[in-house]
């Protein structure tokens, strides 16, 4: 991505001639009240707990599947932002690739996608890696990419000693989204 630290894309869903909807769509979860940004793993090991306790208090690690919360008074959609997460690993970014056409197909609704978040799976990334993470970031409304850090390897990150671009990045998505 170079020096940008999130790119933008398209901020509703719609299918572009050459993306074809998945197979199978988007498992998709009933959820109770939830302020504040709900975090999403599209597979396992993601990333999603530890970028969860990066954005701090309000923001909840809620699993795998779109989560879907309800007015308590009116039984109505209560639309929640969501931050996807994935390692770009050849699993992570199949999921990702998944996701992205569940969500493109308008599969996913009830709550609005605000960004997706794919994290280095290891210190080196290869040319076909970093160019499908550029391609997927720019198929939804905002996209970034967190390098790896070998030092999480040993210990949780420590939100006080965040390198200043991932400092930059958890601001940008703790930031609301333009929705419409």
């Amino acid at each position: 991505m170079g020096d940008d630290l999130l790119v933008t894309g398209p901020t509703t869903p719609g299918l572009s001639p050459t993306l074809e909807a998945p197979a199978e769509a988007w498992a998709t979860q009933t959820v109770g009240p939830i302020e504040g940004l709900a975090v999403m793993g599209l597979h396992g090991g993601a990333g999603a707990t530890t970028l969860a306790g990066l954005l701090g208090e309000g923001s909840s690690d809620i699993g795998r599947a779109w989560p879907i919360s309800n007015n308590a008074w009116t039984g109505a959609a209560w639309p929640i932002p969501v931050i996807a997460v994935a390692r770009n690993d050849h699993s992570g970014l199949k999921a990702a690739d998944d996701f992205v056409r569940s969500w493109a197909n308008g599969q996913l609704t009830g709550s609005h996608l605000s960004a997706l978040v794919l994290i280095d799976a290891g210190p080196r990334v290869s040319d076909a890696r970093r160019k499908a993470t550029k391609r997927l970031l720019r198929m939804v409304p905002r996209g970034t990419h967190i390098p790896w850090m070998d030092s999480w390897l040993d210990a949780p990150p420590d939100p006080k000693r965040l390198p200043g671009r991932i400092k930059r990045i958890i601001k940008l998505l703790n930031t609301p989204a333009p929705t419409k």
